[in-house]
């Protein structure tokens, strides 16, 4: 089984379109990773999100936003101009976390040392605990 988790930053905002037969709505859009070693360059990697995970790519990211991607990685052949190919890599995305920077972070465990009355920056950082494979997938293929 196939089945990635990335870290990313969003690097363009998502863009909506849909499908021609039965109008599946798709949302596509570009994010970057840094490599493993400190030495070696971000790489850009094209994320798509179908039907429901597409309408929350486009209603809750943003350009510059944190997250953490899970779904498949496949790559792509594509023709350049000059003839030659060339491979891409896409992740079809079945779930999306949110994950705040860590400057947010920092304050808030600041604020948390300060004062343990204050619960709502306590859940500002939460993560979403719920199974990493959905039970239903609605990609269509």
């Amino acid at each position: 089984m196939n089945h990635c988790l990335i870290q990313a930053v969003i690097n363009s905002a998502p863009q909506m379109r849909y499908t021609k037969e039965n109008q599946t709505p798709i949302a596509e859009m570009i994010v970057n990773f840094k490599g493993l070693r400190s030495e070696d360059p971000t790489r850009d990697l094209k994320i798509i999100g179908w039907g429901n995970i597409a309408q929350e790519m486009v209603d809750e990211l943003k350009e510059g936003q944190n997250i953490v991607i899970e779904g498949r990685l496949k790559m792509n052949s594509v023709t350049r101009k000059d003839g030659t190919k060339e491979k891409q890599p896409e992740l079809t995305a079945s779930k999306i976390h949110q994950i705040s920077p860590v400057d947010v972070m920092k304050s808030d465990q600041k604020e948390n040392n300060e004062s343990f009355e204050n619960k709502e920056t306590a859940q500002k950082s939460s993560w979403d605990s719920s199974p990493l494979v959905p039970e239903v997938d609605e990609i269509p293929f």
